[in-house]
């Protein structure tokens, strides 16, 4: 999928590999709601850049080490540029300028959808109870439909010209999908019906039809403009039980239109990462049937026994680490990093950090620069 310079043989691990040669710049918008604001991030004296180890990963080869995805302090470049409504809408703006400031909790975002900020849940959403699309049959005439050349492209380009310049991934989020936006303009009960019920489900294709093209447009605009590596959508497809819809609906509903778009970004050498919250572990044979590159799974989701089951396929598990139990020694958390290495080394994985402290990052990096030493280029 992506070019990756070539490599004669890889360096065998050297501890001069956690010398710090530099920082990577702090931007004003790299902070998120009930999320504390990460220190400045070091620059590691590594062997091949952060970009580079993700694309070995993505091209199905082992990676120097097991890379790290998130928002912050990782080895991904967040990038959801303002001029997208929804991003300032849901105070989702990863870019080169100031923070927005905002004077109400309620802002619009496409589909002249109102977002409304909860403070206590550090996020936003489409007030339930009076939904947009009352009649999907007829979603044309209820709402109006995003027009890209209404994005003002041209101050996105020169603010953000250096942001993109990252020897990390550079990756692009959407809010939101295909069931998330069907959620957002009907409200979650009647969605879940439209999606099976056949006198509505016309309406849903035809809705997720355009919403295909809408997001293949922004991708190929984006891959003009700016160098990006990834693009990542959100459709939370679970609660924390279950999934939403079965996976037969979810082969019939979602996997075609979500295809197309995974299948743009293939075409322009782009990673695809679907963020979806939830038990979603039953719908993985979607993921992979539609060419997912990247899901970070929550913890209710079973990650080894997923990682190891498909471990012959090209979509790689984003692990959550939790915070080690108080009272850990540094020596544990050594053993313990060496341990999961040992678990997964032969799996497509990825560290998401959810609290886990720097000294387990630093091993488990050690440990699996060691165990793909001898891995081919």
């Amino acid at each position: 999928m992506f070019k990756v310079k070539e490599f004669v043989m890889r360096e065998k691990f050297d501890q001069k590999e956690f010398e710090v040669i530099g920082e990577y710049p702090d931007y004003p918008t790299h902070v998120m709601a009930l999320v504390p604001k990460a220190p400045i991030q070091k620059k590691f004296n590594r062997p091949i850049t952060a970009r580079e180890n993700w694309k070995l990963l993505f091209n199905g080869k082992k990676p120097y080490w097991i890379p790290q995805a998130g928002f912050f302090n990782c080895e991904v470049q967040v990038f959801r540029p303002r001029m997208h409504p929804d991003n300032v809408a849901t105070r989702l703006v990863f870019d080169a300028e100031e923070l927005p400031q905002y004077e109400s909790n309620i802002a619009k975002g496409w589909f002249d959808l109102d977002w409304e900020w909860v403070d206590i849940a550090g996020g936003a959403s489409v007030h339930p109870g009076n939904p947009a699309v009352r009649d999907i049959n007829k979603w044309e005439e209820q709402v109006p439909f995003p027009n890209l050349d209404d994005m003002d492209w041209e101050h996105c380009i020169a603010k953000n010209k250096d942001y993109v310049k990252s020897d990390k991934m550079v990756q692009v989020g959407l809010l939101s999908g295909f069931w998330e936006r069907l959620m957002s303009l009907m409200d979650v009960d009647h969605a879940a019906i439209a999606l099976v019920d056949e006198d509505q489900q016309d309406g849903v294709h035809r809705l997720f039809d355009r919403l295909a093209d809408l997001y293949v447009d922004y991708i190929d605009r984006l891959h003009k403009h700016f160098a990006i590596d990834g693009f990542l959508i959100h459709d939370d497809w679970g609660t924390q039980n279950n999934p939403f819809f079965s996976l037969a609906t979810c082969r019939e509903m979602i996997v075609p239109y979500l295809k197309r778009v995974v299948d743009a970004c293939h075409e322009r050498n782009i990673a695809f990462e679907l963020h979806s919250c939830g038990r979603v572990e039953p719908l993985v044979p979607a993921l992979i049937e539609a060419g997912v590159d990247l899901w970070c799974g929550q913890t209710m989701n079973d990650y080894l026994r997923m990682a190891t089951t498909y471990q012959e396929v090209s979509l790689v598990f984003g692990v959550q680490l939790l915070p080690e139990p108080a009272g850990t020694t540094a020596e544990e958390i050594r053993a313990m990093a060496k341990d999961f290495v040992e678990k997964y080394k032969d799996c497509k994985i990825a560290l998401v950090n959810k609290g886990a402290s720097p000294l387990f990052f630093a091993a488990v990096y050690e440990f699996s620069r060691k165990a793909y030493e001898q891995a081919e280029d």
